[in-house]
Formats: C-alpha cells, sequence, structure tokens
C-alpha cells in the first residue's frame, strides 16, 4: 500500500481524497433535492396559564403578567416564522454565530436540520477541493493507462479541470444566494450544468474504457 502517486498507480492519499469527494457530493445532492429551503412552523397557542381567568377574576398586576407573556410568545412565534422563510440562510446564520455546531450535540428542537446539513455539506465539499487541488501540486500523477487514446487522454484531463472548479463554483454560488445576492441564481444553475455535464463525460470514458479499477 503506497501512500502517493508512481508507476505503480493511484496512491492511498488520492484514492481516499476521491471517493470523498464522491460521497461528499452524493450526500448533498441527496439532501439539496429532498430538503424545503422553507421550513414549516407549528402553530403555538400563546394564551398563558391562567388567561381564561382574566377579565375580573384576577388582579391588575396579575393581568400585567399575563400580557407579557403572551407578548413574549408571540414575538418568539414571529422570530421563528422570519427565519423558516429562509432556512438554508437562517442555517447560514447560526454558523456563523455559533449555535449550527452546537445543533450537532443535539439540541432540544430535534438535532441538525436538512438546511444545516446543506450548509455544512457545502463548507466541506470546500475544504475537500482546497486539499485536493494542494494535494495535486505535490504529488505527481501516475502514467496514463495504456487502454486511453490520446483523444480519451485530453477529454478526461478537460473534464476533471471543470470537475475541481465546480467543487469551489457551485458552493460559492449557493453562499451568495444564501447571502441575497439572487443576481447568481442563473449562474448557480449553469455551474449544476457544468458538473453534471462534465460528471458524465467522465463517468462515460472510465466505464467504457474500462479505467475505474485504477481508482478502487
Amino acid at each position: 500500500m503506497r501512500w502517493r502517486n508512481g508507476e505503480h498507480g493511484y496512491g492511498v492519499v488520492t484514492k481516499v481524497l476521491h471517493w470523498s469527494t464522491v460521497a461528499l457530493l452524493l450526500a448533498q445532492l441527496a439532501v439539496g433535492y429532498v430538503m424545503d429551503d422553507k421550513a414549516d412552523v407549528p402553530d403555538v397557542d400563546c394564551d398563558p396559564p391562567g388567561e381564561d381567568r382574566s377579565g375580573g377574576d384576577t388582579s391588575d398586576a396579575e393581568e400585567q403578567r399575563l400580557d407579557e407573556l403572551e407578548d413574549r410568545c408571540e414575538q418568539a412565534q414571529d422570530v421563528r416564522e422570519e427565519d423558516a422563510e429562509d432556512a438554508v440562510g437562517t442555517a447560514w446564520a447560526d454558523l456563523w454565530s455559533g449555535d449550527l455546531p452546537g445543533d450537532l450535540a443535539g439540541d432540544p428542537a430535534g438535532g441538525l436540520t436538512l438546511p444545516g446539513w446543506h450548509v455544512l455539506l457545502g463548507l466541506a465539499i470546500v475544504a475537500i477541493g482546497i486539499v485536493r487541488v494542494v494535494w495535486r501540486r505535490t504529488t505527481t500523477l501516475p502514467p496514463w493507462d495504456p487502454r486511453l487514446t490520446r483523444t480519451d487522454r485530453k477529454v478526461l484531463h478537460r473534464a476533471e479541470q471543470t470537475l475541481l472548479a465546480m467543487l469551489f463554483v457551485v458552493p460559492a454560488t449557493g453562499i451568495a444566494l444564501v447571502v441575497g445576492s439572487s443576481d447568481l441564481v442563473p449562474l448557480h444553475i449553469a455551474a449544476h450544468l457544468c458538473f453534471y455535464a462534465a460528471l458524465a463525460v467522465h463517468v462515460g470514458v472510465v466505464v467504457r474504457r474500462r479505467v475505474v479499477g485504477r481508482m478502487l
């Protein structure tokens, strides 16, 4: 078992980075297409206990206390409804405020939400993309498989460059959308299309030439 690439083929580090990227992308796509970016907020009855006795059976001080409890409950419900309008944006804000990592340890609301996972997976994809670029700069690639033609090699090289670039472009444009740059929606969609096209080309060549085993 060799850690670096060489005449023998791909090393352990390259293989781990490759399949970790695949796993993160599959998880991110699954979460992204299943989640609802607008969370459902349950209705909360803000009438405090004892409210039904107000209007003669309670003192002025008790009336004021009940009104304050009801006002605080309604304000909290308004905040929850506003946050639910952009669940991904809320998860992003929670991350930077320190609330989102705390959810990983469990919270009374039921743990980390799908938008929260969407944010964390996106950042993880960017992180592994950076690691892959650094590793690529510090280690050589193995020789091309003899089953690949010159055209195959050119196509794979361009496809891999595109896939690596999309590891940054797709999350970056997604983050930009979360923080309010809605003008980047076309770019975000175009980045997805480029990713899928490059992925189809990459998989098509390696399967057709039966070279998938080099990365296993």
